[in-house]
């Protein structure tokens, strides 16, 4: 997603009881770091690694770690040390949610990009980026068709990412009982999406099911599926040279069945003309 080069915070944090109840000035300042940060981009939602979050917040990075904890706590910030990628909490309820059709499609676009993880740090902010985004869509004028765009955008974006970030349903659905009463209409038609990409994985586990079942159906109909292919090859080779060795009117204990031996003992062409039996003939 693209970088920022500038930040947007609400006045209003100054009052928030979440912001007020930091005691550390070091808090503090992490906090506004990575909304400052020069990996921060219009999602709210970045890598940022470990060392050079220290390093633009000016502190350690055992500073860092204890501070990161209390913003967690405080849900306004978190942080995924793993693959280290932070997330803005909040941020798509606030000023910084877009409120056009095309900063939306953008978004969208970054989340699916494959640059993303497939974290549940995640399938957070997209939980937070779909209700923010029907929340901003009511606040067009009756009438206007930019709020309907944007519910459609919604839609068709989580078509697809219900297939990419799977398991994305709990995610939406905890976030809309926290902050989506005023958007449940708009919730429900967007979750149609929702309901097509599971429809999508679930068809593709099915097939991936009946083509084992086919598979091992037709190992068993070949009696051999409990031989490796290797095994199989050699045990084909062994079963053809038998074959080749040993006629039909051959019994048991290697004697030429008398009931068949003037069908199939006579010797082949190819035999009586070997050069053998040619130098056997003129030594007799």
């Amino acid at each position: 997603m693209a970088r920022k080069k500038f930040a947007m915070l609400n006045v209003s944090l100054l009052n928030s009881a979440a912001f007020r109840g930091l005691r550390s000035c070091t808090d503090r300042n992490v906090y506004f770091t990575a909304h400052l940060s020069s990996q921060a981009d219009y999602s709210g939602l970045f890598r940022y690694p470990r060392s050079l979050f220290a390093s633009e917040a000016g502190i350690t990075e055992e500073q860092l770690q204890v501070s990161v904890q209390r913003l967690n706590d405080a849900q306004l910030l978190e942080y995924d040390s793993e693959v280290e990628l932070l997330r803005i909490s909040g941020w798509f309820r606030s000023i910084n949610c877009p409120d056009n059709l095309s900063r939306v499609q953008n978004l969208a676009q970054g989340y699916l990009s494959g640059e993303l993880p497939t974290t549940d740090i995640c399938r957070r902010s997209i939980a937070e980026f779909v209700l923010g985004c029907l929340a901003r869509a009511q606040r067009f004028k009756a009438g206007s068709e930019h709020g309907p765009k944007i519910v459609d955008e919604i839609r068709v974006f989580l078509a697809t990412a219900g297939v990419v970030f799977r398991n994305l349903r709990p995610f939406l659905e905890e976030e809309f009982r926290e902050y989506g009463a005023s958007v449940a209409r708009e919730f429900e038609d967007v979750m149609l999406g929702l309901v097509e990409a599971e429809a999508k994985m679930q068809r593709a586990a099915d097939r991936v099911q009946m083509q084992e079942a086919i598979r091992v159906a037709a190992g068993c109909d070949q009696g051999g599926d409990t031989l490796p292919p290797q095994e199989k090859r050699e045990d084909s080779k062994n079963t053809k040279k038998e074959k080749m060795a040993f006629p039909d009117d051959f019994t048991a204990t290697g004697e030429i069945d008398g009931n068949q031996a003037g069908k199939s003992a006579r010797p082949l062409a190819a035999t009586l003309n070997s050069p053998l039996v040619r130098a056997l003939r003129a030594s007799a």
